[in-house]
């Protein structure tokens, strides 16, 4: 699997920050701020997958208006697990307290052979447009979004942001341990990963049109690149650090706005590093889609 636990390892993070506010004082806190106030809104139907395959939240800062930009999550659990759910409140209100806008969205999961690739990029395109169609009337700003992807969450990120952002809305994306290239045979080969892969792609093969088709290291181009933040565990032990050491390398050949934050040690989960990526991560943000 490429990422099961990821509500606990997001709630981890989560405790993190809570636990180093309280240490660290005024300084870290103001940077930390956090704001309650904020407007949610609960299970918004996006599109017609029945279930909970295509709702989405959406969370406002408080005195939104249509120039607040949106940070769109794609959660996690090797495309068969997970939930808008994954993403706590806690970094919602943080975000929040900056300006952003937040969605998490659903997206269909695989089950006993439904749901194939590409349904989960077909749910992200209808995300996208829901969440573009209705700036106006919630109070957001529906022309930019950052995508947010941990794991299968940033592989989708960022195969719909270098292969399906037809209007060019992405501003950034934002890639934790995301695989980026389905037919790496070391990926592949890997007895925690091959079969969900295959059931993912519904083909063995990891040169079949298919995995070319679902990676997003071939489809990234100087024209449908945008500013990539890269983060991965050295140790991961289910996507080989590799698939972001290459992504990264393409991206600095085509002249892509681009950083990598590798961890010596660090497995898939990154727990030890949840800190200084989402430090690091808002750096990012503040420098590349600041949110005012």
């Amino acid at each position: 699997m490429i990422i099961k636990l990821i509500h606990q390892t997001l709630l981890s993070l989560a405790v993190v920050v809570l636990g180093s506010t309280l240490v660290c004082g005024k300084n870290f806190e103001n940077f930390f701020r956090q704001d309650t106030s904020y407007t949610r809104y609960l299970n918004l139907k996006y599109g017609p997958a029945e279930g909970n395959g295509n709702l989405l939240d959406l969370y406002l800062p408080r005195n939104n208006t249509t120039d607040t930009k949106l940070i769109v999550y794609v959660h996690g659990g090797s495309w068969k697990w997970g939930s808008k759910n994954d993403f706590p409140e806690i970094l919602i209100s943080t975000l929040t307290a900056k300006g952003y806008g937040v969605a998490t969205i659903n997206y269909r999961l695989l089950r006993e052979g439904n749901n194939r690739f590409p349904a989960q990029i077909e749910d992200i395109k209808n995300a996208i447009a829901f969440l573009t169609a209705k700036a106006n009337a919630y109070g957001y700003n529906g022309k930019e979004f950052a995508l947010l992807g941990v794991s299968a969450g940033a592989h989708l990120s960022l195969l719909y942001t270098y292969k399906h952002d037809a209007q060019k809305q992405v501003r950034t994306v934002i890639d934790i341990v995301g695989p980026t290239d389905l037919t790496d045979k070391v990926f592949r080969d890997n007895p925690s990963a091959s079969a969900i892969i295959n059931q993912f792609l519904g083909n063995a093969n990891p040169q079949a049109a298919i995995a070319i088709e679902a990676s997003p290291i071939y489809h990234l181009k100087k024209e449908t690149g945008v500013p990539t933040i890269i983060f991965h565990g050295e140790s991961d032990e289910l996507v080989n650090v590799n698939q972001s050491k290459e992504l990264y390398k393409k991206l600095q050949l085509l002249g892509i706005q681009s950083q990598l934050e590798l961890y010596p040690g660090e497995t898939h989960e990154m727990r030890k590093s949840l800190f200084s990526i989402y430090t690091r991560l808002g750096v990012w943000l503040q420098k590349v889609y600041p949110a005012k």
